[in-house]
């Protein structure tokens, strides 16, 4: 099971584009799990995200994704997202322009809960 980190509010001291960063929530939220990703998500880089995600959404029942560091996403992250949307429910927040347009155009803004903060993701229930 994943040991909870600091508390989301805290900045990272250090971030590489590729790894996302585990975060546990607040107390009230102990059923849910944060995770950062920041960079370009693609076939070459969404390995970590993946491992992260996948042992998040077997451990806790709401998996919550902050995209707003995320410049770039291919089909291989989409591949992810519904993916790991089908073993936990799937939050994701504050996407950039880019995921927004790539979510629209593949149809996945239909299927996909996004929420524009973290406060409305743990608010959602």
């Amino acid at each position: 099971m994943p040991e909870p980190a600091e508390p989301p509010e805290q900045e990272p001291a250090d971030e590489t584009s590729a790894d996302p960063e585990r975060r546990a929530l607040p107390a009230d939220a102990s059923a849910m799990w944060l995770v950062r990703a920041s960079g370009e998500l693609d076939l070459d880089t969404v390995g970590g995200l993946r491992q992260e995600l996948e042992e998040a959404a077997a451990h806790y029942p709401v998996v919550i994704l902050d995209l707003s560091r995320v410049d770039f996403g291919d089909s291989s992250f989409l591949n992810l997202l519904i993916r790991v949307r089908a073993t936990t429910r799937l939050r994701l927040v504050a996407p950039t322009d880019a995921l927004r347009q790539l979510f629209a155009l593949t149809g996945t803004d239909t299927v996909l809960d996004v929420y524009e903060t973290i406060g409305e993701a743990i608010d959602a229930g």
